[in-house]
């Protein structure tokens, strides 16, 4: 049987280095700066004013001085778990952006994706939810959402080695997507007389792929150049159906300046181009598969496979032991 999760055991770090001129003037002397140096303090100066352009004080923070999110944290490469921590694209973009809010960066004990924006909504969780959640009109009836940071569009993934060569083949066939998110509605919405079964999170949606219990899982790819098949054996694209979703982050709808200020940092990052190095990194890292502590975790199907192996290896081949063996097996 073959493996059809594969995990990243390692999360990359977004290393900001900041150059400072220093002119040293003696007494009587005359001060020269050069283009360069001039060109680096207004830089500087630009980013303290950026920061200090934001006033925390005006936030309502379950924790003072941090900020606190939510995720489901189901949705590798973007949001994920390593070893009980939290890893990803949107993990990244978060540290930086509580960097330049200058407060600390905390996550909240996981909740899964469909109960999340519920939880959030109470105000008692977090301070925002990031978990790949796409604004809709729906949502923001609940919650309020910043800009968009990403934009993720429809997928639908197959086995490698599936027959299936285009969408218009799924007429009779088994879909299966997660539960609770836009990626569902589309299925059931494009696909009403196909068999259709929900999946708690994208793992449990790949194993089914690879054990024939569903033909085809339809999910939202954060970008359509996402390596998704770099990280997920035999699993490749089928299709990408002309059907995008803005990700936003989730901020609850009596925390307007928390709101403006991830608005703001927001489009810094993008204007200077820190969120795009973020991704490129990501992108690299996957494409090439070079990075620290980089492993595998056998699906549940691999898992029970290796165990009948172990079991067929202590079985006895001799015939007058073997009703022996299956009489101990039983017990």
């Amino acid at each position: 049987m073959k493996k059809y999760r594969k995990v990243i055991i390692a999360g990359v770090c977004l290393a900001l280095a900041f150059c400072f001129g220093a002119a040293l003037v003696g007494c009587g002397e005359e001060t020269t700066v050069t283009e360069d140096t001039e060109a680096t303090e207004a830089e500087q100066a630009a980013t303290d004013t950026a920061a200090t352009e934001i006033d925390t004080s005006q936030f309502k923070l379950v924790k003072d001085g941090t900020l606190t999110i939510v995720s489901a944290l189901d949705n590798m490469p973007v949001e994920y778990e390593v070893d009980g921590e939290p890893a990803g694209l949107s993990v990244d973009m978060m540290k930086e952006v509580c960097n330049r809010l200058g407060l600390e960066c905390e996550y909240a004990p996981v909740v899964e994706f469909p109960e999340l924006l519920d939880r959030f909504e109470a105000g008692d969780v977090a301070d925002v939810a990031v978990s790949s959640i796409s604004i809709t009109d729906e949502r923001a009836e609940k919650v309020d959402f910043t800009d968009p940071y990403v934009e993720g569009n429809v997928t639908i993934f197959v086995p490698k080695d599936s027959d299936l060569q285009s969408a218009d083949e799924l007429k009779g066939k088994t879909l299966g997507s997660k539960t609770g998110t836009t990626d569902e509605e589309w299925t059931k919405e494009n696909y009403p007389d196909e068999k259709y079964i929900p999946y708690d999170s994208l793992l449990d949606g790949i194993e089914a792929l690879g054990t024939g219990e569903i033909d085809a899982f339809v999910f939202e790819l954060a970008r359509p150049e996402d390596n998704f098949e770099g990280i997920y054996e035999d699993v490749r694209i089928l299709e990408q159906p002309d059907a995008t979703q803005d990700y936003g982050i989730a901020v609850n709808k009596d925390n307007t300046a928390l709101t403006e200020a991830l608005n703001t940092v927001l489009a810094e990052m993008h204007a200077d181009g820190s969120f795009d190095e973020l991704y490129a990194s990501w992108s690299k890292k996957l494409s090439e598969g070079d990075y620290p502590g980089v492993g595998e975790v056998n699906s549940e199907e691999t898992a029970i496979e290796n165990e009948k192996a172990k079991e067929a290896d202590e079985a006895p081949e001799n015939s007058e032991e073997v009703t022996d063996y299956e009489d101990d097996m039983d017990k």
